[in-house]
């Protein structure tokens, strides 16, 4: 049972699930080189993050969490300054050439509020014309009689 995570600078290194979250998350830390007290998540290939912060003292096996055979990109967790909420980095270098989906994925990640926001408001801006069209239509009829 093992995952593939890409970790930075082309590189892959499969990582075994039959461990201990605890073990696995710390293990995935040393091999990146980064501090042990950095927050750090994995992305599957659809774009969902698999939450590991919550999760980092787990004693359940990594396979509970993740998918053997699954490919998953490194991602560190900032705290976002300006919303309080979180923003996720990825840590591959040259990220927006080399995967600009996984950098367009990241953009959503980072800030949910806006892109809902976005979304509705596009909806809305969809809708108006088409509403106004059918009220001016039922308009005319009334002024015809």
């Amino acid at each position: 049972m093992f995952v593939t995570i890409l970790l930075g600078d082309s590189r892959m290194e499969m990582f075994n699930l039959n461990c201990k979250l605890i073990n696995f998350i710390h293990h995935l830390k040393e091999r990146c080189g980064l501090d042990l007290k950095e927050c750090v998540d994995l992305m599957d290939s659809s774009g969902r993050v698999m939450n590991l912060e919550g999760k980092q003292q787990s004693v359940a096996l990594a396979s509970s969490v993740l998918v053997e055979r699954q490919y998953y990109a490194l991602l560190r967790v900032c705290r976002d300054d300006d919303t309080g909420g979180r923003k996720y980095v990825s840590l591959l270098n040259n990220c927006s050439q080399s995967h600009p989906e996984l950098t367009e994925l990241l953009r959503k990640l980072s800030n949910p509020d806006k892109e809902r926001d976005r979304k509705t408001r596009g909806r809305t801006q969809r809708s108006s014309p088409a509403g106004q069209t059918r009220s001016t239509a039922n308009n005319k009829k009334h002024h015809l009689k």
